[in-house]
């Protein structure tokens, strides 16, 4: 039997890749639902598919299990990143303040091309927004203070929630049917919007372009800003006190999952199912998405505690390795997953949008999962980053920088997204 011990500095950073890894696999299951059919069918289960049998029971598996959780585990790791980011000095001394902010606005670059002209349903681009106007300033805060400051941004963002689905009735009709087509759609609004998926692809980038558009403004600015940036803060606080990597003491990670996922779960599931005796229709469900919102949070630390805990008693064996590689490769593995699914799904690939329930979808998920799995540790073999991770490390730098795996090495946080 294999007895924890105290992990080394490249351990630390092994660790959060093998979160990071986790994450992202983990963010296909919720992904994949607007992927493989229209934005709507995220939200709306019965926009495109027959609500019932497996298709049901995986809507609602995944809507309690990775709804928010992935994200969230996700988003924690990106605040980290500032951190790490920081620690390290300019030639002066100094932490790179200027590298940083080109760092995320390239990343923002990243995102406005894959949510334009790839998928729609981008993270990267609040991502970057959040680490320019937030983590930055918030790097020095003690962990209590950046704890405060987590909870403050989580009650805002729950707090707008609220405020909308109160004042539902307030909103104008235009306003309401426009949130409607994305969270309520009607049958002929589903499947218009799977013919965008089918159309040529200039058609398809100019119809979900006012979707993404107010993605990136609207839903920023009274949730993605506020969710996204509570979690990040919440981990740079957790990251502080030696939570995140590793650094405490077994009994604390017990504790932490013992306490944190049957919260969280029950928080969740008690959600999901009141959803779906709504019907998820709106105005209710804006009310009682807030089940999920806080559930996950529980949820997110206790995923959290158990990666971590599997970490230190070396439970994962060879994938542990297999993990952090594909968590070392977050931004293009990210990416893959979008492209890959706009060649299944999309009218200039093979089409099949609409055509895989939520059920099926998951199988597609596990065979994505099998082959980033099994690809990012043999490229890791060969190159000291993924394709696109070397690009935003190089557009950083605005140099070229040494790919091949013969080049000095580099700690894996210089090139991952989280």
């Amino acid at each position: 039997m294999s007895h924890p011990t105290p992990v080394s500095r490249q351990d630390r950073i092994e660790t959060l890749d093998v979160l990071r890894g986790f994450a992202l696999l983990g963010i296909l299951t919720m992904n994949i639902r607007g992927m493989a059919a229209p934005l709507s069918a995220y939200m709306y289960p019965a926009a495109v598919f027959e609500y019932s049998g497996a298709s049901r029971l995986a809507y609602l598996f995944t809507n309690v299990v990775s709804d928010l959780k992935m994200m969230g585990l996700f988003s924690m790791l990106f605040g980290v990143s500032v951190l790490l980011y920081a620690s390290k000095l300019t030639a002066s001394g100094q932490p790179p303040r200027g590298l940083w902010f080109r760092r995320m606005a390239w990343l923002l670059g990243i995102g406005l091309v894959h949510a334009y002209f790839i998928w729609g349903g981008d993270i990267l681009v609040p991502y970057a927004l959040c680490g320019m106007l937030i983590l930055w300033w918030a790097r020095r805060l003690p962990a209590g203070a950046l704890l405060a400051a987590s909870i403050a941004a989580l009650a805002i963002g729950a707090a707008l929630t609220v405020a909308h689905g109160l004042g539902w009735e307030e909103i104008s009709e235009a306003e309401r049917a426009q949130e409607a087509a994305i969270m309520m759609p009607t049958p002929g609004q589903a499947r218009e919007h799977v013919g965008w998926m089918l159309g040529p692809y200039t058609e398809t980038v100019a119809n979900y372009a006012p979707i993404v558009f107010l993605f990136q403004t609207v839903i920023f600015l009274t949730f993605f800003l506020w969710r996204c940036s509570g979690m990040m803060l919440l981990a740079m606080a957790l990251y502080t006190w030696g939570f995140l990597d590793g650094r405490r003491a077994t009994r604390t990670y017990v504790l932490t999952a013992s306490v944190s996922l049957p919260i969280g779960l029950a928080l969740c599931t008690y959600g999901t199912l009141e959803l779906d005796r709504a019907g998820f229709a709106l105005p209710e469900r804006i009310i009682l998405d807030l089940w999920n919102y806080t559930g996950a949070i529980f949820v997110s630390i206790g995923y959290a505690a158990l990666i971590i805990l599997a970490v230190k008693h070396g439970a994962l064996n060879w994938r542990r390795t297999a993990l952090a590689a594909v968590g070392q490769m977050a931004l293009t593995n990210y990416l893959l997953h979008s492209i890959v699914a706009s060649v299944l799904f999309l009218g200039w690939g093979f089409g099949l949008a609409g055509q895989f329930n939520y059920a099926e979808q998951l199988v597609i998920v596990v065979a994505i999962w099998a082959v980033q799995l099994a690809l990012s540790p043999v490229w890791l073999a060969h190159y000291r980053f993924g394709p696109a991770e070397w690009l935003w490390r190089s557009l950083t730098y605005w140099q070229r920088q040494p790919l091949r795996r013969e080049a000095q090495h580099s700690s894996s946080f210089d090139g991952a997204v989280a």
